[in-house]
């Protein structure tokens, strides 16, 4: 995913610059860059990279040696589009993969000394309240108990909330590539590690918040972008299309029924799927259609914000006054 977004620097005494946030997540590396005010973020580039840097680590607990050296590159060139955009703050964060794996440090340790970047491993906690805090920014109108299911590539967070406020939430150990490495062995897919696979889920969501009233249900994370892209056979990532789509039920059943029926290669094919997640978007879009189907949602609302944004979002609510939001940013 790329998009770069035409943007005029404000000025003024009480404006910031430019600032990049970074999520780096078990399947994916994303950047965000914006101009950041004490009131809203205006985007000005944003990225995702399949890094799969949380390869294994569901076995072995640890992260590889050439995992690490993807990370570390996909970081180097992100530190380069920063660089040349004139950024003045960057804030790196982890998720999934950094907080399981046992030599998670290693990798820290050599980001910050060939890159000079700290990077900070947040909790699920964390990551719940940066997804719904992204989306409760983004739908301020909506009325209804709004629940943010992100479908990451290690974990899956559920959020509920209301007015911009979270009443539940659950973090759990189940995502796209970690279920793919767990029960998707074949290719195609057989009809066992399918059922497994769904008891697994099935099993794991009996921690996750019930609602008491109607609410309205978001997505946020890869899975879901390219669940959408895909409905709408885009040969592009194009944030327009894809941000607040609404993707019905049936429509995402029909597309699963599709990847277990093709191979690896043949889901390359497909329209609207990047390559690089050809293989992990069959358990990360069964993730979302069984909450789907627990929660009894006939369609979910796509959205392209998620942690990156939250976490700017927080920077932002931190700060109290113009000058305490410079000292933050700069």
């Amino acid at each position: 995913m790329l998009s770069l977004r035409n943007s005029v620097v404000k000025s003024g005494p009480t404006s910031i610059k430019r600032v990049a946030s970074i999520d780096i997540g078990t399947n994916t590396i994303l950047l965000l860059i914006a101009e950041v005010d004490e009131a809203r973020i205006e985007p000005l580039y944003e990225r995702e990279t399949v890094v799969r840097l949380g390869e294994g680590v569901q076995e072995r607990r640890i992260l590889s040696l050439q995992a690490m050296k993807r990370g570390l590159q996909t970081l180097a060139k992100y530190l380069e589009q920063c660089q040349a955009l004139k950024v003045q703050k960057i804030f790196a964060i982890g998720t999934s993969a950094l907080r399981e794996a046992n030599n998670s440090k290693v990798f820290l340790k050599m980001v910050k000394e060939k890159l000079d970047l700290s990077i900070e491993i947040i909790s699920g906690e964390k990551e719940a309240y940066l997804s719904f805090l992204a989306v409760a920014r983004d739908l301020k109108e909506m009325e209804k108990p709004i629940l943010v299911v992100d479908v990451g590539g290690g974990s899956t967070e559920f959020i509920l909330g209301k007015d911009g406020r979270i009443t539940q939430w659950a973090s759990l150990p189940l995502g796209s590539v970690r279920f793919t490495e767990q029960f998707l062995l074949s290719d195609p897919v057989q009809e066992g590690e399918w059922g497994k696979m769904e008891k697994e889920i099935r099993k794991l969501f009996i921690n996750i918040p019930r609602p008491r009233e109607p609410l309205s249900t978001v997505a946020v994370g890869g899975t879901a972008t390219t669940l959408a892209s895909v409905e709408q056979g885009l040969n592009e990532f194009i944030p327009e299309k894809i941000h607040h789509f609404v993707l019905e039920k049936e429509a995402l059943r029909n597309q699963l029924l599709l990847y277990r029926s093709r191979t690896i290669d043949e889901r390359r094919k497909i329209p609207g799927l990047p390559p690089a997640r050809a293989d992990v978007i069959l358990a990360g879009g069964a993730i979302l259609y069984w909450a789907m189907d627990e929660f009894n949602c006939s369609s979910v609302l796509i959205s392209c914000q998620g942690v990156r944004y939250g976490l700017l979002y927080k920077k932002i609510s931190e700060s109290k006054t113009p000058s305490s939001l410079r000292n933050q940013f700069l």
